[in-house]
């Protein structure tokens, strides 16, 4: 979402994901966001049919905004695996800086929405689907350079860098006052591709 003027539709958006971080998907009423925003329950179905509807849109500004995006930025590079995986990890780090409230509602709704049942969790699992076949064809590009070990199973391993990312994110959030963001990121970034064990010990 732009900074500056919001629409009144943004800052629903806006407004939403705060509570839906703070006090999660089920947790949130329509009435904490009607206070919220300051209007009233009609004006909030004027611009979304649900809270489900909100979610949803929520989750649609990350795709376009993170993940479309990211495939964008990646596919500019006309590179190596490595320079790939770097584009990668600095267009992740830019963008968890300046959208980080949207990035973390991503990731701590996942648990609450995963095997819900609630009509987004389609299009969440979609969402992940198509990062996840964003990060396998990375790794799979490693693979062909022989930069990747090929023993690792391609669809395990996209998880797995998916998951820590995640989780690195959440660590950062929870503690910015004491870890540094860009120190956090390169930490990780370079325990992903060179780990942390010195050779031979």
């Amino acid at each position: 979402m732009r900074s500056g003027s919001y629409t009144t539709r943004e800052r629903i958006l806006q407004e939403s994901t705060k509570l839906f971080l703070h006090k999660g998907f089920q947790g949130t009423t329509i009435k904490d966001i009607t206070d919220s925003v300051n209007l009233t329950k009609g004006a909030i179905y004027w611009y979304f049919q649900s809270k489900d509807e909100l979610l949803e849109k929520i989750f649609e500004e990350w795709e376009q905004t993170f993940l479309d995006g990211l495939i964008a930025s990646n596919n500019a590079v006309e590179g190596t695996f490595l320079e790939k995986f770097k584009q990668y990890h600095k267009y992740s780090t830019e963008y968890a800086v300046n959208h980080r409230e949207l990035c973390v509602v991503w990731t701590t709704l996942a648990a609450e929405i995963a095997g819900s049942g609630f009509k987004v969790e389609k299009k969440f699992r979609d969402m992940l689907q198509k990062y996840i076949e964003f990060v396998k064809a990375l790794i799979e590009l490693g693979k062909t350079e022989k930069a990747i070990k090929m023993e690792f199973d391609s669809n395990v391993l996209a998880n797995v860098i998916i998951g820590m990312h995640n989780g690195i994110l959440l660590q950062w959030y929870t503690k910015y006052d004491e870890v540094e963001g860009p120190e956090i990121a390169r930490a990780f970034r370079d325990v992903l591709l060179f780990g942390m064990v010195v050779e031979g010990a």
